[in-house]
């Protein structure tokens, strides 16, 4: 059996997009695949000296430990987040610096994993594309070339949103 995990940066589109993904998982056999969202969690703003404490009392908040053991515990990861002033959002620009920092080895949560990238954003969301597939990249990720991008303007193409998921179901579950 195979874990997929789907990660929302946030409650809106992101997330029905997400539940949408992950309906599409659920007729699949051999996946488990559960959905995250950043924004019920309460992850304090990654800052160097906050991690010293921590680790200083070898103890990470919950939801810094829960969502690493999720990443941990997966086999292949679904990123779906809006594009914030043309790049990354910031909840999940902080979600990704606590996982690199409260792991052994800084690349444990994303290395070697399959990661496909997913938008609902009021633009066309392609810089949070390419500047995340970037930083995935460097962490490790085997990054999908396609992405999965609903905008206000234009709403899922269903035969392309099944054909890209099935492609990426290839990827990882064989």
């Amino acid at each position: 059996m195979k874990n997929l995990l789907i990660i929302s940066s946030t409650k809106n589109s992101n997330f029905q997009l997400s539940q949408e993904i992950k309906s599409f998982f659920d007729k699949k056999e051999n996946i488990s695949s559960s959905v995250i969202s950043l924004e019920e969690l309460d992850l304090p703003l990654f800052k160097p000296s906050l991690e010293e404490n921590f680790k200083k009392n070898n103890s990470f908040p919950i939801d810094i430990e829960k969502v690493k053991n999720k990443i941990l515990s997966s086999d292949a990861l679904i990123w779906c987040s809006p594009e914030y002033n043309g790049g990354v959002s910031p909840i999940l620009t902080n979600v990704i610096a606590w996982i690199s920092r409260a792991t052994e080895d800084w690349k444990d949560g994303f290395k070697d994993k399959h990661s496909l990238i997913c938008t609902s954003s009021g633009g066309n969301g392609l810089n949070f594309i390419k500047g995340f597939s970037l930083q995935l990249n460097y962490l490790g990720s085997h990054v999908m070339e396609e992405s999965i991008v609903k905008t206000k303007k234009k709403d899922l193409n269903i035969s392309e949103f099944e054909s890209i998921l099935l492609k990426f179901h290839a990827k990882f579950s064989s």
